[in-house]
């Protein structure tokens, strides 16, 4: 089943190496793990994951594994390693409000949090992490305590804000307090800009309003293109915003397209329809998906695999007539030729059986089984592949 929370995938590439010593984890109680910490006088090291996330496996793997890590984690922290939807683990998602993985938490033997970070990195750079846990001003508590005193101060506040959105938290009320103590003339500065750039996403907003009516100031002083893409990124999660409300309105969702196509930047038809393909998807409005996708796929993603492979899957699992299926075939059939793998022979296969081609759903399915062999795949990851291919077997 496909997961919704975010998994942080590293930005380095892991190379192996051979190792011979690893993190030692704790395999006994929360409880008990927090004493040990207070009789050590030592900070606890949680490594907080999930079995689906493969920037976990990969973290567990290439550097946890790690002979200096393992070493200057062993003596520095009390380590465990806690399966937040297993267990205990579930109440201490919740107890530190887990939103993303892996989340890597550091916390005192009273169960207090001091510091956190969300994400896979390199060897170097957890064991530069654990050292910020000696510099009160690098660790997340040192702004989480200091929040009170320090409301006005926009150093401060733009450095929290950083702090919390890189562990996956909430910033929307801080932001807003951020831009109030901001004055216009000044949105364009490079420390205003990179806070629009990551933190605005709504069009109700005076920092909104700002760019758009001195889009030519901020073009002067960055590339076009980044400013494009920070309006369109706005638009978009506007867009989402009004498309997945509880109290949606068609007549407000139109005037907010209405209103995005008024501004004539690059993209737009674009954007505008992929918010359409995804509101009738959330709508299961399967008939207005399909014609959707049937008028618009070729033109905007020809050569996307992404999207010819997710879009044609979509179509197998909720469209039945014929003439769109065969559409998806031509999408999918495309995906495999830019992109043989084992996520595109797979979905290939699955359109062809459903329009009942079994030849040649006989051939993409063993293709697909292949692929995801030599892709290193356990079994049960391709189960539902195995499955198909006896479904295909049994067509006449």
């Amino acid at each position: 089943m496909k997961k919704y929370i975010i998994c942080i995938a590293s930005a380095f590439s892991f190379v192996s190496v051979a190792q011979n010593r690893s993190i030692k984890f704790e395999h006994v109680t929360f409880k008990e793990i927090k004493a040990k910490a207070l009789k050590e006088n030592k900070l606890i090291f949680i490594d907080a994951y999930t079995s689906w996330c493969g920037p976990c496996k990969q973290m567990a793997k290439n550097v946890f594994t790690n002979d200096t890590v393992a070493d200057y984690y062993n003596k520095n922290f009390v380590n465990a390693k806690i399966d937040m939807e297993k267990g205990e683990g579930i109440e201490i998602a919740k107890q530190y409000d887990v939103r993303c993985y892996p989340n890597l938490l550091f916390v005192d033997g009273n169960g207090k949090i001091v510091h956190r970070v969300a994400g896979g990195m390199s060897p170097k750079d957890f064991i530069a992490l654990g050292e910020d846990t000696k510099s009160p001003e690098k660790c997340f508590s040192y702004y989480a305590n200091n929040y009170e005193t320090n409301k006005t101060n926009s150093d401060f506040l733009r450095k929290y804000i950083y702090a919390k959105d890189g562990t996956c938290l909430e910033t929307g009320d801080l932001v807003k307090s951020y831009f109030a103590l901001q004055k216009e003339s000044d949105l364009t500065n490079e420390d205003n800009w990179k806070m629009i750039k990551f933190f605005v996403n709504t069009m109700n907003s005076r920092e909104f309003d700002y760019l758009m009516g001195n889009k030519a100031k901020f073009e002067n002083l960055y590339p076009s293109q980044e400013v494009d893409v920070v309006i369109e990124n706005i638009f978009r999660n506007s867009l989402y915003a009004e498309s997945t409300s509880k109290s949606f309105d068609q007549k407000k969702y139109n005037e907010l397209k209405s209103k995005i196509s008024s501004y004539n930047l690059p993209n737009t038809k674009l954007l505008l329809f992929e918010s359409d393909l995804s509101l009738a998807a959330n709508k299961a409005d399967w008939l207005t998906y399909s014609k959707l996708a049937v008028s618009h796929v070729d033109e905007y993603y020809s050569n996307d695999v992404n999207a010819l492979n997710n879009i044609s899957w979509t179509f197998y699992e909720n469209v039945n007539e014929k003439e769109s299926l065969e559409k998806a075939e031509s999408w999918s059939s495309k995906a495999c030729a830019i992109e043989s793998n084992y996520a595109n022979l797979d979905t290939y296969a699955a359109i062809l059986y459903k329009l009942g081609k079994k030849d040649l759903a006989l051939e993409n399915v063993n293709k697909a089984i292949e692929a995801a062999k030599n892709e290193k795949q356990a079994p049960e990851q391709y189960q539902g592949t195995t499955d198909l291919l006896k479904k295909i077997k049994e067509l006449k």
